[in-house]
C-alpha cells in the first residue's frame, strides 16, 4: 500500500519531479484548518491500488520555504502535478470531490 511520502529538502523535490513518475504534491501547513481536513483524504487517495503509479508528496510550507517559494504557492492546500520536471496541473482548496478528479485524471 503506497503512503504520503513527506518532502524533507529541495534536492528531493528535485529528484522526485524529474523522475519520470506522476507526482502530486500537497503544499500544506500545520495551522491550516482546510490542510487538515482534505488530509486524509489525500492519504486514502494514496493508498488506493487504482492510483499505485502515482507518487504522493507533501510539503510542509513552513519547513520547505524554498520549494514552496519556487512553486509559487500563495494558498494552502494547493496540490500541484509534476511529470519529468514540467508542472502539468494545480488544484487549490479542500475540497474532496475536486481532488479525486485531480488524482483520476493522472491515474
Amino acid at each position: 500500500m503506497a503512503e504520503v511520502t513527506p518532502l524533507n529538502s529541495h534536492s528531493e523535490f528535485q529528484d522526485l519531479i524529474n523522475s519520470g513518475q506522476v507526482v502530486i504534491i500537497d503544499f500544506w501547513a500545520p495551522w491550516c484548518g482546510p490542510c487538515r481536513m482534505i488530509s486524509p483524504v489525500f492519504e486514502k487517495l494514496a493508498s488506493d491500488p487504482q492510483f499505485s503509479k502515482i507518487k504522493f508528496v507533501k510539503v510542509n510550507v513552513d519547513e520547505q520555504e524554498d520549494i514552496s517559494q519556487e512553486c509559487a504557492i500563495r494558498a494552502m492546500p494547493t496540490f500541484l502535478v509534476f511529470k519529468d520536471g514540467q508542472k502539468l496541473d494545480t488544484f487549490v482548496g479542500a475540497e474532496p470531490n475536486g481532488l479525486h478528479q485531480l488524482v483520476t485524471k493522472y491515474a
